[in-house]
């Protein structure tokens, strides 16, 4: 069938025509058997006549235009593979027929003009009755899951089954782009009229029957949120976007490209009803698809690279020959629709509970599907499918221990080791440094803990919620905090009720001593709100430290209240309502006598508010400035920087950002991240400030990430120490990748944050050394593009 025969015709449409035609046909044959030959000739040029205009013209088969392309996908094309810019223009997407024709659309013009000689109309009248008995056949070769009465009339299963009817209409080739093509050409031809009805695809319905029920469950979960101080979710980014946007497509308007990729215009590929056995793995290189269509064709699996396929939010792999599917299906956190019906399938596996955004998960016509899910997904519907399958997910063994990374004192790397607590580390460490070098060693870890009232089930979809309990995380996390037996540990997003009732008695019993400080917020509530209010918490050994001095930093505080900061519009309307925090102190080692300065910090999340974060940063490198100096009872940088120091936290900061330039640098104006604000001194002069810091994790590379989540994996945590007093001596090195493989975020079984911890060995450089490395210094206009 030609382009223009399609034109007027929905889908639905097209199938009831070809139902009537056959009918017509069969009536004609039981006819022409009783009557002579002539007049069997007259009622064939009566049935000619009585077709549709739209009939007359040669209706090419859509199969003839993505031969090519599906031969390549099958792996059965013998000559040069296409290449993927031939089969994107052989691809139809959904409503582009407006675009440009590619070689073959024009080759098989000639084709599309009326007047084709009647034995070619007979050879197309004829590949169609032989598609309508390919239908009939599947339809026949369609085995339901036999279900009891009351499962049957459950509203979930009275979905699946109106569905899985539906979706057996969608399995003639390229059902999909015919009926976005169609949807698009109504919209814009007027003499359809706006009050017809749009014709609706599989997905469309799908959308409108589950329309209700997301309803109700947003109610729920708004009912669930306000029954949570919202108070103490402000300024908490989410871990994953839950936002449910538009799945049904708008062909009037146009496409709208993808943040990811920019440039592409299209990112829907249909394959429907091509009788595909094996998928070429060039497919998986299109990692823009947001949705793929491979029903009604021959699989027997599908490859694992699909998880490739990361922004993908329809997968119809419906009236294939599938027996299992892929673990790696169970990556795809963005899949919204997921079409199984009529195949061969069993189970499902458990790393499907990670698809924390699926709305709808088709199985009807699979008869061998295990019931206990069955009768889950009829009573409760997709989500509680998806979450029994997350909730019962076997524990897997634990990572591999990271190694622990050992550097010479210029640097270097020495040697890789598994982590091991510090008890055997002293022991190997003892032989690599001089009795005083081992004695002038300390450890610190850095680690954003997750709050206990930011840990919801709705931030957290993918976690099991036995591992996203409480009462289960804080076990785990004792147990790395302890296993460390690092001297310094420096926490955030610790709950105050939790300081005090919980780690402050823990860290007691194991020789540490604890100050905190809560986000200012704190400050205008009540009691009892007030101790659900997280902040920074800091432990040090007393065997290896005493404290000399502490002070906590309320960043929006010190900027409003101070004379020395101008107050702008960005100050009142940007940084004023963020409560960020820092907490100062200040140690001596004890086995050495010299003071280190401890700096941990909390910055703001949002992205949208760079510039909010480098402010902060600001205040803190000037407040450390003015401790250090008042603490050593001097106006001299030189001898303010003689005072050893390490600055660590989340700072919701990636290395490229204008936070980490500051910091590395020293300097900091022409950014795009303070680009057209105004902060007065900091934005006209620029940030600066008067210490050499260099971050600890730089000395090897930085981490590949310290925050993991399906939709967002980075580096925001740091230590970052002053290199003319201190040397690193060893790192806690990266997470096992294959390990990583297997899930799609943090919290898990094993890792209870969605941060992962840092640990950094220093050494202090002997007075003599600190004085020679001050006077070599270059001084502070850290202007050039210099990294340290």
């Amino acid at each position: 069938m030609n382009i223009q025969g399609y034109q007027g015709l929905t889908p639905a449409q097209q199938l009831l025509q070809q139902q009537q035609q056959q009918q017509q046909q069969q009536q004609q044959q039981q006819q022409q058997q009783q009557q002579p030959q002539q007049q069997q000739q007259q009622q064939q040029q009566q049935q000619q006549q009585q077709q549709q205009p739209q009939q007359q013209q040669q209706k090419v088969q859509f199969n003839d235009l993505f031969q090519t392309m599906n031969n390549s996908i099958g792996g059965q094309h013998s000559g040069n593979d296409l290449s993927h810019t031939q089969m994107l223009q052989q691809t139809l997407y959904q409503g582009q027929y407006n675009r440009a024709q590619t070689p073959q659309q024009r080759n098989i013009q000639p084709q599309l003009q009326p007047g084709m000689p009647p034995p070619q109309q007979q050879q197309q009248q004829s590949q169609q009755q032989q598609l309508q008995q390919q239908q009939q056949q599947h339809q026949q070769l369609h085995r339901a899951i036999l279900v009891d009465q009351a499962t049957a009339s459950l509203e979930h299963w009275q979905d699946q089954m109106q569905l899985a009817e539906v979706s057996r209409k969608c399995n003639v080739p390229h059902f999909y782009a015919r009926h976005a093509a169609s949807v698009s050409r109504r919209a814009k031809q007027p003499q359809f009229g706006e009050q017809q009805q749009k014709p609706m695809s599989l997905v469309d319905m799908t959308v409108q029957m589950l329309d209700s029920e997301h309803n109700q469950e947003s109610l729920q979960q708004q009912q669930q949120t306000n029954s949570t101080n919202p108070s103490l979710l402000h300024n908490k980014k989410l871990s994953h976007d839950n936002e449910n946007d538009e799945d049904i497509d708008d062909f009037t308007i146009p496409r709208i490209t993808s943040k990811e990729y920019p440039d592409q215009l299209w990112g829907g590929l249909d394959l429907s009803g091509q009788s595909i056995a094996n998928i070429s793995p060039k497919l998986f290189h299109y990692e823009f698809l947001t949705k793929l269509y491979l029903n009604g064709n021959h699989l027997v699996q599908v490859p694992k690279q699909i998880k490739q396929l990361k922004f993908l939010k329809v997968l119809d792999l419906s009236n294939n020959r599938l027996t299992s599917l892929p673990l790696e299906l169970g990556s795809l956190t963005m899949l919204k629709y997921l079409y199984l019906f009529d195949n061969h399938l069993t189970t499902l596996p458990f790393e499907f509970g990670n698809l924390f955004s699926l709305h709808f998960i088709g199985l009807e016509g699979n008869p061998d599907f295990k019931m206990e899910y069955i009768k889950i997904l009829a009573k409760k519907g997709t989500r509680s499918l998806i979450i029994h399958l997350r909730d019962n997910v076997p524990k897997d063994l634990p990572p591999p221990k990271r190694q622990w990374i050992e550097l010479s004192e210029d640097g270097e790397i020495e040697q890789l080791e598994e982590d091991v607590n510090h008890e055997e580390e002293g022991d190997k460490d003892s032989g690599k440094l001089s009795k005083g070098g081992e004695e002038a060693c300390f450890t610190l870890l850095d680690y954003n803990v997750l709050c206990q009232h930011y840990a919801s089930a709705r931030m957290y979809s993918y976690t099991p919620s036995w591992a996203l309990s409480w009462d289960y995380r804080k076990d785990v996390l004792k147990e790395q905090l302890l296993q460390s037996d690092a001297d310094i540990i420096c926490l955030q997003e610790v709950e105050t009720q939790l300081f005090e009732d919980y780690w402050l008695g823990v860290m007691t019993e194991r020789g540490y001593r604890g100050i905190f400080h809560a986000k200012h917020r704190a400050k205008r509530m009540n009691e009892k709100e007030a101790k659900k209010v997280d902040g920074c918490a800091t432990f040090y050994k007393q065997s290896k430290f005493t404290l000399c001095g502490k002070k906590a930093l309320e960043y929006t505080q010190i900027v409003l209240n101070a004379s020395r900061y101008k107050k702008t519009d960005d100050v009142f309307n940007r940084l004023q309502s963020r409560d960020n925090i820092g907490l100062i102190t200040i140690l001596k080692h004890i086995e050495t006598g010299q003071d280190v300065l401890v700096a941990n910090t909390h910055l703001h999340w949002d992205p949208a508010y760079n510039d909010v974060k480098t402010v902060q940063v600001g205040v803190l490198l000037e407040e450390i400035e003015i401790i250090a100096k008042n603490h050593l009872n001097t106006t001299e940088d030189s001898t303010m920087k003689q005072l050893p120091m390490l600055v660590c936290g989340d700072f919701n900061s990636q290395p490229h950002s204008a936070v980490y330039q500051l910091l590395s640098t020293g300097f900091v104006k022409d950014h795009e991240d303070i680009k057209g604000r105004d902060y007065g001194k900091f934005t006209e002069k620029g940030f600066t400030h008067g210490l050499h810091f260099k971050s600890a994790y730089s000395n090897i590379g930085e981490m590949s990430f310290t925050n993991f989540t399906p939709s967002f994996t980075d580096v925001l945590d740091y230590i970052w120490y002053t290199p003319s007093s201190l040397n690193v001596r060893g790192l806690l090195g990266e997470m096992d990748k294959e390990y990583l493989n297997h899930y799609v975020g943090f919290p898990n079984a094993h890792a209870p944050s969605d941060h992962i911890p840092l640990m950094t060995k220093f050494q202090l450089k002997q007075k003599k050394d600190i004085n020679n490395a001050v006077r070599r210094e270059f001084k502070p206009e850290f202007r050039s593009s210099r990294k340290t």
